[in-house]
């Protein structure tokens, strides 16, 4: 059985007080990392002692299969709700449920009978939108309904979560998780490319355009630069990276393994691209382009990916340090020995970013910290990953209606051809990359005219350097700072403390620069080096 932690105590006696009152619409936040599947699921087995039915809705496939989870270490037996399940034990009280799954049953006369038998309603990952049906449909009208996330935090044309929610509980931080021992602190690397300027915004989403995003990450330099900055400040560390979209996935572990380091990609499938319809230079260069990332998918698949099971089973039992992603590890993964979250593109949102970098603040055995490498600017745009947030349940809404970004086609901003007279590629008449552009105005984020094909070169870039940022508590400011691998054991000392990391990590810090003999060489009490010396051997 769990035993659970104070504050965990403490959110569930909070919801129990607001149902009490009156309330049937309470959303639950707690960091990343809190155990919020262990609350909810603790408050189900009350809720199931009691006689009453539980619905737990998710869309983390994971929760289907209580086996040695949080659900069945509190004494849960539960039925799960899959696709091609027709009917459910009415004998038990707790039952899981995909969300799609739930969705495609609410028009059978079965599934309505059995949906009014339900007296809570658990929401598993709430700030999605997956789950805004549940408070659309009247069939759900009197049925009281616990939201939990990490995140609650919507944006630009997303439902307001104060449409759906009555009450926000809020009962620890994730600074306080740190200094309890529940969480790890971090070490960041932050960097100011690439230009997004072109890059448009998806109101629905509350984010940059995915395709967009790719075509401003998708530069060799930013390739290499990944590879090379791991390779300079955590090399052979266990390591999670999150991509803009499929190709970009693709392409970024390739470039791993080409520079001899064993990396795997996870990524949803891939359709092959139709022929177009309406044929002209515009539709023919962008079904090209479609089918030429179709196949690049089967053949990478084929070296570098497989089972999405399998590979995350041998991520877990460390058969390869690298694993890459695009959209799927995001939330309900949880592999506590991750020591590296590589954010590879940009972001808007709040929650997205907390919820990658959540994938790394796990504690494990030995583990004092994990590294996050930012290559999209994201801590300037959305704040640290310890500061504390104040959370609402409601949203500025985006009026929108701006004017797009425009460009001419083939042109650059002082209306010359790209592709001038002189230009190199125009000494190679059979170049078939060297057209003109047709000078229509067209969107400024395209990099292939949907008019006539011409192709955008891609921008020179310098190269990629990440650099070590923190936010100074005694201060109240960022500092740019060495890498940790490059400072003294003064400078690494004094890191320590103006980070608030815990003393572990200078003691396997000093131990990796020296072993013993520079833990003897420190001005530690003879206790501390004893301490020091009885945590590295592990190492």
């Amino acid at each position: 059985m769990i035993q659970l932690r104070p504050y965990q105590e403490k959110i569930i006696t909070e919801t129990q007080k607001l149902f009490a009152s009156g309330k049937k619409r309470i959303l639950v936040t707690a960091p990343t990392g809190a155990g919020k599947t262990v609350v909810f699921s603790e408050i189900a087995r009350k809720v199931a002692e009691k006689g009453n039915k539980v619905l737990i809705l998710t869309n983390r496939i994971e929760l289907l299969n209580q086996a040695g989870g949080s659900i069945e270490k509190v004494g849960l037996r539960t039925f799960s709700i899959e696709a091609g399940t027709k009917y459910v034990n009415k004998n038990l009280n707790v039952y899981v449920a995909m969300s799609q799954t739930l969705k495609n049953r609410l028009d059978q006369d079965y599934w309505v009978d059995f949906l009014k038998t339900i007296d809570l309603i658990i929401i598993d990952e709430c700030h999605l939108q997956d789950f805004n049906y549940i408070f659309d449909a009247q069939i759900f009208e009197k049925i009281r309904i616990l939201g939990f996330t990490a995140t609650p935090k919507r944006s630009g044309k997303q439902v307001q979560l104060g449409l759906q929610y009555e009450e926000i509980v809020e009962t620890i931080t994730l600074d306080e998780l740190i200094k309890m021992g529940y969480l790890v602190n971090c070490d960041y690397y932050g960097c100011s490319m690439p230009d997004l300027s072109n890059v448009g915004y998806d109101r629905m989403k509350g984010d940059y355009k995915e395709g967009e995003m790719f075509r401003a990450y998708n530069q060799s330099k930013l390739y290499a630069g990944v590879v090379r900055n791991w390779k300079q400040i955590c090399p052979n560390t266990k390591t999670l990276v999150f991509c803009c979209n499929i190709q970009h996935a693709i392409k970024t572990c390739q470039e791993f393994n080409d520079n001899g380091i064993t990396a795997k990609f996870i990524v949803s499938g891939v359709a092959k691209p139709k022929y177009p319809k309406k044929v002209n230079d515009g539709t023919l260069a962008a079904y090209e382009e479609k089918k030429a990332g179709y196949e690049a998918y089967c053949e990478a698949y084929l070296k570098y990916s497989g089972k999405r099971e399998d590979l995350i089973e041998k991520f877990q039992k460390n058969e390869f340090f690298v694993l890459i992603n695009a959209a799927i590890l995001t939330t309900g993964f949880d592999c506590p020995s991750i020591e590296t979250v590589i954010i590879n593109r940009a972001t808007m949102s709040t929650a997205l970013w907390l919820q990658m970098l959540g994938r790394g603040s796990r504690i494990f055995e030995g583990k004092t910290h994990f590294n996050i490498l930012d290559f999209g600017d994201n801590q300037a745009r959305l704040g640290t990953y310890n500061e504390d947030r104040n959370w609402a349940l409601w949203h500025e809404e985006s009026k929108g209606g701006g004017v797009a970004p425009i460009k001419r086609c083939g042109l650059d901003s002082k209306d010359k051809a790209i592709y001038g007279e002189n230009h190199p590629k125009r000494s190679d008449a059979n170049n078939k990359d060297v057209l003109d552009g047709c000078g229509r105005y067209i969107h400024a984020g395209l990099t292939i005219c949907p008019f006539c094909g011409f192709k955008y070169p891609a921008k020179d870039l310098k190269d990629v350097d990440l650099e070590n940022i923190f936010f100074d508590q005694n201060e109240m400011e960022f500092k740019r700072v060495k890498p940790v691998s490059q400072m003294n054991d003064i400078e690494i000392t004094e890191y320590c403390e103006a980070k608030g990391h815990n003393r572990a990590w200078l003691w396997r810090q000093i131990f990796m620069r020296g072993g013993m003999d520079r833990i003897d060489l420190q001005n530690w009490s003879a206790k501390e080096k004893e301490s020091a010396k009885k945590y590295c051997r592990r190492f």
